[in-house]
């Protein structure tokens, strides 16, 4: 597996295809539709409900399916490419978005880590900021077209300094606007946390799921886990 890691530095995302075999992501589909169908009886730790969209949450102590992926080589290859050797696992989430359902709100995750004020327009293009903890995107289904329901980002909006304005149902940087991250199932994009994104509506007649993990830069995980 090759990988332009700078492309993620400097857009705010990266996507590497086929990550995944077909038969891998239908067993983590599968058990993600398991824990969906009796979740009335999954202890609520591993459960919670995102604008309407189920998420199974703290996989890797659900199931050791997905625990099973934490150490993946590839993924743990690109996170190291981000992060810095041996990052640390933060946390495993399948977000599974029914039709009609999305995580709609343009945002950043968290708190804005690297604010300006008003009179800096953004950071310098030269310089790579440094990112701390990032998300490792794994397509558990076909996103082809808008009606999907894709995760959407605004490219280098990370170097602005600002959360995406209110209310603004395509914000833009610079002149560039939101773009569609368009991918087939088994595959892999990393997103800058700090990027402005948001997954698009689903508006097809069959179900979403993305896999989440969550990874940090060793040095971050030991000074803050815990202090929240």
């Amino acid at each position: 597996m090759t990988t332009d890691i700078d492309v993620f530095f400097r857009e705010g995302f990266l996507h590497v295809p086929g990550i995944f075999t077909p038969d891998e992501v239908t067993a983590l589909r599968e058990k993600t539709d398991a824990c969906f169908a009796s979740r009335e009886h999954v202890d609520p730790k591993f459960i919670s409900h995102v604008y309407g969209a189920f998420v199974l949450r703290r996989g890797a102590e659900y199931n050791p399916l997905f625990a099973s992926l934490v150490e993946r080589p590839e993924i743990q290859a690109l996170a190291s490419a981000a992060l810095g050797p041996q990052p640390a696992f933060n946390a495993l989430n399948v977000i599974r978005n029914e039709p009609g359902q999305a995580i709609s709100l343009w945002h950043v995750d968290d708190v804005l880590e690297l604010p300006l004020p008003e009179e800096i327009p953004r950071f310098d293009a030269r310089i790579r900021l440094p990112v701390l903890w990032l998300t490792v995107q794994v397509a558990l289904s076909d996103i082809e077209t808008e009606a999907h329901g894709p995760t959407q980002f605004v490219p280098r909006s990370h170097y602005s300094g600002r959360r995406p304005p209110k209310d603004e149902e395509n914000p833009v940087f610079e002149g560039q606007g939101p773009v569609s991250v368009f991918c087939k199932a088994g595959d892999v994009y990393l997103t800058n946390h700090q990027c402005w994104h948001r997954g698009a509506p689903n508006l097809s007649d069959r179900t979403r799921y993305v896999l989440q993990l969550q990874y940090a830069t060793r040095w971050a995980d030991r000074r803050f886990r815990g202090v929240a």
